[in-house]
């Protein structure tokens, strides 16, 4: 009992510690999105601070089954662990995961998160595409900006005139997630599409809390088909490969249900839909070869953990009779 309430304190520090720190990097990472070269760094605003930590707390609600796992196949602690990790996983998308959008949709409802807007320093050269702008002032949202322009892929004289206040400028627009092309710039920028994109699933989740209870259910399958990973955590004596294992697994699912909701998914769903099956499902509920995928994988990962459970205590047992 006692290594069993060890294991939900490991839940909480995990959870506390892992969302504190996501949370400060994070946040980080949106003050350099949002920085402007010529002016001063402003670390750690409030706006940037709850969007992180509602964003990243849902995230650990994905992750934190994941992470038992991996200490479980080093303390192993037997069958009552298993009761805990159970607890853990009903604890976290019963209460953690709503009580956290419900907070989030009502810090958005009585907080403000607009900020003022920074305009672009004038003095700077920027590039966008073959041509590099350069603004002879600070960018004014009100009334013209005097620039010049200058196009590097043909040989035309440099231009210099005036840009009306329009939030669809080209200097505005390329950097996408951030505010200054030259801070964008001094990023690589990854052409990999997102394997795994959790704020397409942190989004599905919120969807289907509001979506009410049988919606909620629905979602529920691809947190538990997260959580079975913990069926395999003890078939390889050698612990390498059961965190490989787990990683692998866990990074799969993740993988399968963001693909789900890629825009390149999107012609297959069309055609899997056109299956009766799946067209009678979605008479009832939303996504239903989504729910079907997680519930097959949720089914054969706790299905086999009871097996090697099995076949662990029969060699055993086995053992102790010769």
């Amino acid at each position: 009992m006692k290594k069993a309430l060890t294991f939900i304190l490991i839940y909480i520090v995990i959870l506390f510690t892992g969302t504190l720190l996501s949370t400060i990097l994070y946040s980080l990472y949106l003050n350099v999105t949002g920085f402007t070269a010529g002016k001063a760094i402003k670390l750690f605003n409030t706006p940037d601070i709850l969007k992180s930590f509602f964003y990243v707390s849902a995230c650990f609600c994905f992750l934190i089954c994941p992470l038992l796992s991996y200490y479980r196949i080093r303390h192993s602690y037997g069958v009552l662990q298993t009761f805990a990790y159970v607890l853990i996983f009903l604890l976290t998308w019963a209460v953690i995961f709503p009580a956290n959008a419900k907070l989030k949709n009502f810090v958005n409802r009585n907080f403000s998160y607009d900020q003022q807007r920074e305009a672009l320093t004038g003095g700077y050269f920027r590039k966008v595409g073959d041509k590099v702008y350069y603004l002879v002032e600070d960018y004014n949202f009100d009334k013209a900006t005097r620039l010049i322009e200058i196009d590097t892929d043909e040989d035309l004289p440099v231009k210099y005139g005036l840009v009306f206040s329009e939030d669809d400028f080209e200097l505005l627009t390329a950097g996408k997630n951030y505010r200054d092309v030259i801070i964008k710039s001094t990023f690589v920028d990854s052409t990999l599409p997102h394997i795994i994109n959790f704020r397409s699933l942190v989004d599905y989740g919120e969807r289907a809390l509001e979506g009410g209870l049988l919606s909620y259910l629905c979602f529920l399958a691809l947190a538990l088909a997260l959580s079975s990973v913990y069926g395999i955590t003890a078939f390889f004596e050698w612990h390498l490969l059961s965190v490989c294992a787990v990683a692998l697994f866990s990074a799969g699912i993740l993988s399968i249900n963001t693909l789900y909701f890629s825009p390149a998914f999107t012609s297959i769903k069309n055609h899997i839909y056109d299956i009766s099956l799946f067209n009678f499902l979605n008479g009832f509920i939303d996504n239903s070869f989504l729910l079907v995928a997680n519930c097959a994988i949720s089914l054969f990962f706790i299905a086999f953990g009871i097996v090697v459970f099995i076949l662990h205590k029969s060699s055993v047992k086995k053992e102790e009779e010769i």
